[in-house]
């Protein structure tokens, strides 16, 4: 029953870590549009403010996405422990109803693997919830990141002879932003259904 969540965690992974060297990416953008900004002086002051929040955004998108790493593999375990639990219920139940001469004798054990394996997927069930909520958290980072790069795209107008290279980089910011937010909604798409599917079965 829980197998899939194994895949799901580490499909999730795999997106975590794009969106991860996506971030690291749009932190060194951040770094070449600053130096840009102070060659281009006075005309870019408003360019120079944003390449700090750039950065910083870029620091909690990669911070993020390594926790909710941190948090998928966890609950990955935490699978393993539940569908080993399953499996030993199930198998108790088989033997139960293959010899019910021992029925009275393992009654107990089948209590307790019930409770176990009841515990267990409640706790995946709140672990998915809150891996749930923490990429809408990323997400909306990058909906900030988008924003940050049409107001580049401002302040570059009035760059003067730089205006065509800070263009560029705010078109870099933009484009980086919407591929870091495909790999968070990749996740979030994974994590949703099998979020859903699970509450379904129970």
């Amino acid at each position: 029953m829980s197998a899939p969540v194994f895949i799901t965690a580490a499909s999730i992974s795999a997106e975590l870590h794009q969106a991860m060297m996506e971030a690291r990416g749009l932190a060194l953008t951040a770094k070449n549009a600053r130096a840009l900004a102070v060659r281009a002086g006075s005309r870019t002051v408003g360019f120079r403010a944003i390449t700090d929040f750039i950065e910083e955004l870029a620091s909690a998108i990669i911070q993020q996405s390594q926790a909710i790493n941190n948090d998928a593999e966890h609950l990955s375990n935490q699978a393993v422990s539940a569908w080993r639990s399953d499996m030993a219920n199930e198998r108790f139940h088989w033997v139960r109803a293959q010899n019910s001469t021992h029925a009275d004798s393992i009654s107990g054990r089948i209590l307790a693997c019930e409770q176990r394996s009841g515990s267990l997927n409640q706790e995946l069930q709140h672990g998915l919830r809150r891996l749930i909520d923490q990429l809408e958290e990323s997400r909306k980072h990058i909906r900030t990141a988008n924003l940050i790069a049409t107001s580049s795209h401002v302040e570059a107008s009035s760059a003067g002879d730089f205006r065509g290279q800070l263009e560029v980089i705010a078109d870099n910011i933009r484009e980086t932003a919407e591929r870091i937010g495909g790999h968070l909604n990749r996740a979030n798409a994974l994590l949703s259904q099998n979020h859903r599917e699970r509450k379904a079965a129970c």
